[in-house]
């Protein structure tokens, strides 16, 4: 059983329970080949901390010496290790030696009689370069012996591999036949060589065409996968688990793993870490030292579970794109795989995160193209309705927030006519009243954009354009000129703090919520020391609250009870059932078992309205999961309550 403890898109944090105890996702696990083990068991978990390992099951049933002590006292007194134990089946062996002599089934029934956590599906493994043919015959293959294998998997958690080379849709068959068999684990297989071959594009694509329709309360489990330098961008794909024998690999050819690629030791006069190993030793000590293999293969597990503790800060933080931006500058082919994810925008726009706590960075080109920018474009082009007059200034980018930075400018042109303000960020143009919103205002961006980004901003202006948000004859910003060229009028009666109320709930519940919000005799509570809305009363009735940190409503129960009036279901809602209705009207929050529907378009941490099955409300709180994603696990809280009906 798997649950979501905290995430940042498709990156989380979770828990997986087996039959030797939990492990914390995402997280490495270590290979054990039981006849050549360069690091004890019981020592790595004493030193770096793993909480699994992965070993192969079919090298202890070959080997007499290891098969007959696993049968008689199980896997875990064989490799002196009591946490939980990953088996794979012999499917790489088979492909990189010939065929291996067992059936599927034989593999499996030795998995278990030998106790292992999670065994996994003699597949069937495509390379990158095999046609289309022959990829499809083996996926064909692996599915019916996935099924085969599920059948008889008895108590043992099971990996059924994602197979489908390099072919996208491929892939996102293979996810949605396995994901309506009974598996534990998703294993992301065939994808070794790429990473040797360093096709990061295609190991980025095939993943998340996978992730596209894998059933999301399963972890994903990238084979192979045991550099620290691709953890954050893997990660940032969706991957949960990974595993390689590439810590002892490297050590035996005295090469030294980094969280930006590889060195080999012979190479290096100066250590650049900290880990025991190295603070421990020069390299001149390392060199002539009789145990090198040892301290290497330590030295790369404890650069591993590094970086993994580094990727797991960054999603609590929702720090994640920025990690991953970082770490692909280490080699251009990574680069080209952190470019893949804006084919796949529309995946990632579902699991972005309504706001985060701390602001965006622009780190790169690559910054610009992340699913909070290109949701932010979409929902002003479909949910923002601008001021009617005919008159509109675009004002360049400047500090933030925009609106206090160019207020005296704008109370001049309000003196002469009715005028519509429009600043032209990095994001998209952006309407005056939304600058307070995230990422608009929450963000830190270069003062000095590539060719590229600037090109593109210009597309996307004209895009404005034609949608008719923004005029042709839209003055752009020249100081006093500007302002003398504003035709003398009716002075304008514009008021940005009711705009902002309307546009930002536009924004952020759909168009025509401000409108709904607004029925009545509004009053805005604003902060004594900043001046802005802190919060909104109709007709006397405290219905939201704008958070200071990303300038988003916080939904109170009156104004939830105006919205459920307002829209139709299923729009903003949670629905759960009988048992669970009770406990969210006196305030407790919703868990992913209880829940029986919901709206299709909520996304993680927006606010939503908690019903029963009748349709009428019970509570108001914020997501943490998706539809797809409440409908899926059956275990963990799915929205966090903030006010029940009977508070």
């Amino acid at each position: 059983m798997f649950e979501l403890k905290d995430r940042d898109g498709l990156a989380r944090i979770g828990i997986l329970e087996t039959a030797h105890g939990k492990i914390e996702t995402p997280t490495l696990l270590p290979v054990i080949n039981p006849n050549q083990i360069t690091i004890s068991p019981a020592e790595m978990k004493e030193k770096v901390g793993i909480q699994a390992l992965i070993t192969n099951s079919y090298i202890i049933r070959k080997h007499k010496d290891l098969r007959e002590p696993a049968l008689k006292e199980g896997l875990h007194e064989l490799v002196d290790f009591h946490g939980p134990i990953m088996t794979d089946s012999g499917t790489f062996q088979s492909h990189m030696y010939g065929e291996v002599e067992l059936e599927p089934l034989e593999i499996i029934e030795f998995q278990k009689a030998i106790g292992s956590d999670i065994g996994t599906v003699l597949d069937i493994f495509s390379e990158p370069e095999d046609k289309r043919e022959k990829v499809e015959t083996d996926l064909k293959t692996t599915i019916e012996r996935t099924q085969l294998s599920a059948d008889n998997k008895g108590n043992m958690m099971l990996a059924g591999p994602i197979q489908g080379g390099r072919f996208p849709d491929l892939r996102e068959y293979a996810a949605k036949e396995m994901s309506k068999i009974n598996c534990d684990v998703f294993p992301i297989g065939g994808v070794v060589p790429m990473m040797e071959k360093q096709m990061y594009f295609t190991l980025v694509d095939v993943i998340l065409s996978a992730k596209k329709y894998l059933n999301p309360a399963v972890p994903v489990h990238l084979f192979g996968a045991g550099h620290p330098m691709l953890f954050s961008i893997a990660v940032l794909a969706g991957c949960d688990m990974f595993d390689s024998a590439a810590y002892a690999k490297f050590a035996r050819d005295g090469r030294m793993m980094f969280s930006d690629g590889t060195r080999f030791l012979k190479d290096i006069r100066e250590l650049p870490c900290h880990c025991p190993i190295c603070t421990g030793h020069t390299a001149d000590e390392l060199r002539s030292s009789p145990n090198q293999e040892k301290l290497l293969a330590l030295h790369n597990l404890y650069v591993s579970f590094a970086e993994i503790r580094a990727v797991k800060q960054a999603i609590h933080e929702g720090r994640i794109w920025e990690l991953a931006e970082t770490r692909a500058r280490a080699h251009p082919n990574l680069l080209d795989g952190l470019k893949c994810f804006r084919k796949h925008t529309d995946l990632l726009e579902k699991t972005e995160p309504l706001s985060r706590d701390l602001a965006y960075l622009y780190t790169s080109p690559e910054s610009y193209y992340r699913p909070t920018v290109s949701r932010l474009k979409k929902r002003i082009l479909e949910r923002y309705e601008p001021p009617k007059t005919g008159i509109q200034v675009l004002f360049p980018e400047a500090t933030k927030p925009y609106s206090r930075t160019y207020g005296e400018h704008i109370s001049k042109m309000k003196d002469k006519n009715n005028v519509a303000y429009w600043v032209d960020s990095l994001f998209c143009p952006v309407p005056m009243e939304l600058d307070e919103m995230y990422p608009i205002s929450q963000s830190v961006i270069s003062e000095r954009l590539e060719p590229g980004i600037q090109q593109e901003k210009m597309r996307v202006l004209k895009e404005f354009m034609d949608a008719g948000l923004i005029s042709p004859e839209i003055k752009h910003w020249q100081g006093k000129e500007t302002i003398e060229s504003i035709p003398q009028g009716e002075p304008d009666v514009f008021d940005m703090n009711l705009a902002r109320v309307k546009a930002v709930a536009d924004m952020q519940f759909g168009k025509g919520t401000g409108r709904a919000l607004m029925d009545g005799e509004v009053e805005l509570v604003l902060s004594d020391k900043t001046h802005r809305i802190r919060n909104v009363m109709l007709d006397g009735q405290h219905i939201l609250s704008m958070r200071a940190g990303d300038g988003v409503y916080t939904l109170k129960i009156a104004g939830a009870q105006i919205l459920h009036k307002t829209f139709p279901s299923p729009k903003m809602r949670v629905i759960v059932n009988p048992d669970s209705a009770e406990f969210n009207r006196k305030g407790k929050s919703v868990f992913a078992a209880f829940i029986i529907d919901a709206d299709p378009d909520i996304v993680p941490y927006d606010e939503v309205l908690i019903v029963d099955e009748k349709d009428e409300l019970c509570a108001v709180g914020r997501t943490i999961m998706t539809r797809d994603e409440m409908l899926a696990f059956n275990k963990g809280m799915a929205v966090k309550v903030r006010e029940g009906l009977k508070d």
